[in-house]
């Protein structure tokens, strides 16, 4: 099932921070779990991010339902 992962990460950087947001599109297998994609998003930021505090995190099903109507304005 392919999923939509937001990711806001957050890092004390000399005297502000250094902040980082991911967004992808990933196919998560069957048994996959949050947790996994958390991480799997996490290493995503690359090392200089790593420790960082999680600020936002999201992963949902990329598929809109097929009842959903578009309403064209």
């Amino acid at each position: 099932m392919e999923f939509l992962v937001v990711l806001t990460l957050s890092k004390p950087y000399g005297s502000g921070f250094r902040q980082a947001t991911i967004i992808r599109t990933v196919t998560a297998g069957p048994g996959s779990t949050r947790e996994g994609l958390l991480s799997w998003a996490i290493d995503q930021a690359g090392p200089e991010l790593q420790g960082s505090n999680v600020m936002f995190f999201s992963a949902e099903p990329n598929a809109l339902p097929a009842s959903l109507k578009v309403v064209k304005g």
